[in-house]
């Protein structure tokens, strides 16, 4: 039996620095903002060209513009993200890909005004909220029969404590990342990957917890420590199994897949694999030493 439990203060520790590194990329380097949210304008070219993402590149330098993102977009196009143009710019930028690629053709062009990428910010941040608060409230809810003293609030918000951990974690190794490449940016798809990875987090920390009930119940007199050393330990291979089944996938979609998306993938990627680490080493641990807590404190 591996003694996770027992050696709670060297996950702790670890998690603690983690999170350090993670608030520290965070603060330092920030978060390359992508136009879905500071606004700007995205053109989508067709060109047969094969070094059509070179040459748009190299062009939208030699004429002066910096920050902008040049990206694959199907079997023959290039998507372009720069800061807002007026239409003259625009009429400019078509004429100038168009010679130097010989046979571009727009397909698309959108601006993104700086209150829509507000408005997605807001939206963003109360998704998150609220998705939290209702995992607290559900955990709450299904683990409502736990024998006393045990609260099935503790471990809602333990659950969520763990998620906050994987999500700074993930955003800061985001941050860390984005400052050397310029594809990793935060827009709707990276919102959706934290979604997607609190979802896939809380998934696999209750099915340790619901093990956790089970064994609670058999042997309500027996240490909250003991139980749930055991109960983590019998589901153990069960989490990094279904866990690494996932990564694989994505990793596979990370080497094979689009670039349009390979910042979605590696978010999803990390936050998986630090949300497994999580249910494993943070979220259990932090069930038995808040009970074991309130039990000094009451007498």
């Amino acid at each position: 039996m591996y003694k996770i439990i027992r050696n709670s203060k060297i996950w702790f520790i670890l998690s603690g620095l983690l999170a350090v590194v993670g608030a520290a990329a965070l603060i330092v380097f920030g978060l390359r903002i992508g136009i879905d949210y500071r606004g700007g304008t995205i053109m989508e070219i067709q060109s047969i060209n094969s070094n059509r993402v070179e040459i748009t590149t190299k062009s939208l330098q030699e004429m002066g513009y910096s920050g902008f993102q040049v990206k694959p977009s199907g079997t023959d196009g290039v998507s372009i993200k720069l800061g807002s143009i007026s239409n003259d710019e625009h009429l400019k930028i078509l004429s100038t890909l168009t010679t130097n690629l010989g046979d571009a053709k727009e397909i698309s062009y959108n601006n993104v005004g700086p209150t829509i990428g507000k408005d997605l910010t807001t939206r963003s941040i109360y998704a998150i909220i609220m998705a939290s608060i209702g995992i607290i409230i559900y955990i709450a809810y299904a683990f409502r029969k736990l024998p006393k003293p045990l609260s099935s609030w503790k471990f809602g918000v333990s659950a969520v404590i763990a998620l906050a951990h994987d999500l700074l974690i993930t955003i800061g190794l985001f941050a860390l990342i984005g400052h050397f490449y310029y594809w990793m940016e935060v827009d709707v798809l990276f919102i959706t990957a934290l979604l997607t990875i609190m979802g896939f987090s809380v998934h696999d920390t209750i099915v340790v917890y619901d093990r956790l009930r089970e064994n609670f119940i058999k042997n309500p007199r027996q240490d909250i420590a003991v139980t749930t050393e055991e109960s983590v330990n019998q589901t153990l291979a069960r989490s990094i199994s279904t866990s690494m089944t996932v990564v694989l996938v994505l990793l596979s979609l990370l080497i094979l897949g689009s670039i349009s998306i390979r910042h979605f993938i590696l978010t999803l990627t990390i936050g998986i694999i630090i949300g497994t680490y999580s249910s494993i080493f943070v979220a259990s641990p932090l069930v038995v030493v808040w009970h074991k807590k309130l039990q000094k404190s009451d007498r």
